[in-house]
């Protein structure tokens, strides 16, 4: 496989979007802010990735995929740096948010030259690639250990230089301009709208179970980090899965792991919960490898627009599956389970060119 200095990328892509996770509780305190504003703190990241993915890919047509990867991760060592000099909690917002743009310049971009360097082996890297996600997220998760042992303003410094040589990793990768044309590309709205749920119900378990286990099953589970932590892991293995979709039908296989990432949220009402979890990880993740696969199908450069409109719908209708589910009390999993199969109807109406 071609393009490991990507998939690294990757990896320190991944942790800025965890690394302050861990780091919350001390800002809340540091800036004395009320523990209600804390949630706005991932929010900016996320709404400055979410609301740029198009406009990333926009600018990729006219600057090409390498110099608009370059320019996200240079973006994100920037804001990981200015996070860790911020002066107060709105800076804080400000410069993470700048960090979630920067990271909309590199999701597709990336992904779009790993699959121009493997058009063979699309399923293998576009699941490396998520895998590589996880890792990082789990890396983000634990950087409170350089929180406690060097500060805050140091361990976001060394996360900024590393952001820097990652992108200096990157300075040979090819700087093709894809076609914007392909924005109209009929396959990538069915395949974003159809997987919504299943990228949806991921977050929401991630979000609300470990409050869910609490009041309804009265259970002990695990907490914070550690519950996402064991998401990510099963998510990682899923990911390094995506190869079948290189051995397999990939409209079938999608179908069933898209079934098997959602159906497992039924065992979160039983003492098998952990199971549920680690099952629907795996092949929630698996899920979306085939959807990327897809998407990216016989695309070459141009993956990055059509990477860039699936990433897009799955992140605007998936996001609204959390508000509605925290509004369905003990039956969430069942009726959030129906929910977000629906839009898989949807999938037969997907065609692949040979």
């Amino acid at each position: 496989m071609k393009g490991y200095s990507i998939i690294f990328a990757r990896i320190i892509y991944s942790i800025s979007w965890f690394y302050l996770a861990p780091a919350i509780p001390m800002l809340v305190s540091k800036f004395k802010i009320a523990e209600s504003l804390a949630g706005f703190i991932p929010f900016s990241f996320f709404l400055g990735s979410g609301i740029m993915q198009l406009p990333a890919a926009f600018i990729s047509s006219k600057i090409g995929t390498k110099r608009t990867l370059i320019l996200g991760l240079i973006i994100m060592s920037i804001s990981s740096a200015l996070v860790g000099l911020s002066d107060d909690f709105y800076q804080v917002l400000i410069f993470y948010f700048i960090g979630g743009v920067g990271a909309s310049m590199f999701f597709s971009t990336g992904a779009a030259i790993l699959a121009f360097l493997n058009e063979k082996n699309l399923g293998k890297a576009l699941g490396l690639y998520n895998a590589a996600f996880s890792l990082g997220g789990i890396i983000g998760l634990n950087w409170i250990f350089l929180y406690n042992s060097i500060g805050f303003r140091f361990s976001t410094l060394l996360l900024s230089a590393i952001t820097l040589i990652a992108a200096i990793f990157n300075l040979n990768k090819p700087n093709y301009k894809p076609n914007w044309n392909f924005i109209k590309d009929k396959n990538s709205l069915i395949v974003g709208i159809s997987t919504s749920g299943v990228w949806g119900i991921y977050y929401v378990i991630g979000e609300l179970f470990p409050d869910f286990a609490k009041i309804y099953l009265h259970l002990q589970v695990i907490q914070g980090s550690e519950f996402t932590a064991l998401l990510l892991i099963s998510s990682m293995i899923g990911g390094l899965l995506g190869f079948l979709s290189d051995r397999f039908n990939k409209i079938k296989l999608l179908l069933i792991s898209s079934l098997l990432g959602v159906l497992p949220s039924l065992l979160l009402y039983t003492k098998i919960y952990l199971i549920g979890i680690i099952i629907l990880g795996i092949f929630n993740e698996l899920a979306i490898s085939v959807e990327y696969a897809i998407a990216s199908n016989n695309k070459s450069i141009n993956a990055s627009i059509t990477l860039a409109e699936v990433n897009s719908i799955n992140i605007l209708l998936g996001s609204l599956f959390e508000p509605i589910s925290s509004i369905l009390g003990y039956n969430v999993w069942i009726l959030e389970s129906i929910i977000c199969l629906l839009p898989l109807f949807l999938i037969r109406k997907i065609k692949l060119s040979v």
